[in-house]
C-alpha cells in the first residue's frame, strides 16, 4: 500500500507541479518546445541538466533541441519532495516505474533503489498531499516495490555492468538503470 500511495506521490506530471528550474533556459525551452513547464524544481526531475546532453550544450538553441529530442525519447520523470530536503525520482516508461533515486538538490543521485526510497521518509511524502494526485491517473501505475531498481545518470558511450542498461535521453545523455 504504501509503495502505491508512494508511486501516486512521485507522479505529479503536470505545469501545477513544476516550480523554479535552477537553470532558466531549461524553463524557457519547455515552454517553447511543450507548451509547459517542466515538472520540476531546482534540479531535481526534469530541470536536471543531466537530462540534456548529460548537461552540456554551447547555447540556447542546442539546449532547445535536447530538451524536444528528451520529450520525444518515450522517458517520463515524476518526483516528490522529501522532508530532509531532498526529492525521489522515479523514471516511468509508459505506466511502469522503471527505476527510483534519490536525488539531493543539486541533481545528484544520493541513493538509488525503491527500497532507499522508503527508508528515506516515503511515508511522510504521502502524508504531504500525495492523495491529491489521484485524479492525474497515477492510480495506474505498476511496477514500484522494494526491489525496484535505482538509476544514475551516464554516456551514451561505455562498458554497462551486468544487469544494467541505457534510456537514451538526448544527445550524448542517458539514464542508466541498475
Amino acid at each position: 500500500m504504501l509503495f502505491s500511495l508512494l508511486a501516486l506521490g512521485l507522479l505529479c506530471s503536470g505545469p501545477t507541479a513544476s516550480a523554479q528550474c535552477r537553470d532558466p533556459w531549461i524553463a524557457q525551452a519547455y515552454k517553447q518546445m511543450a507548451s509547459r513547464a517542466p515538472v520540476g524544481q531546482g534540479d531535481a526531475c526534469e530541470c536536471n541538466t543531466h537530462l540534456y546532453n548529460n548537461g552540456s550544450w554551447g547555447n540556447y538553441n542546442e539546449l532547445a533541441g535536447y530538451v524536444k529530442q528528451y520529450l520525444q525519447s518515450g522517458v517520463r520523470l515524476g518526483y516528490a519532495p522529501l522532508p530532509n530536503g531532498n526529492f525521489a525520482v522515479a523514471v516511468l516508461q509508459g505506466n511502469q516505474v522503471a527505476a527510483i533515486s534519490v536525488l539531493n538538490s543539486g541533481g545528484n543521485v544520493v541513493s538509488s533503489g525503491g527500497g532507499n526510497v522508503v527508508a528515506s521518509g516515503g511515508g511522510n511524502v504521502v502524508a504531504s498531499g500525495g492523495g491529491n494526485l489521484v485524479a492525474s491517473g497515477g492510480g495506474n501505475i505498476t511496477g514500484l516495490s522494494a526491489n525496484t531498481p535505482g538509476f544514475s545518470f551516464g554516456q551514451a558511450r561505455g562498458v554497462l555492468a551486468a544487469g544494467e542498461r541505457r534510456l537514451p535521453t538526448s544527445g550524448g545523455g542517458t539514464i542508466v538503470i541498475r
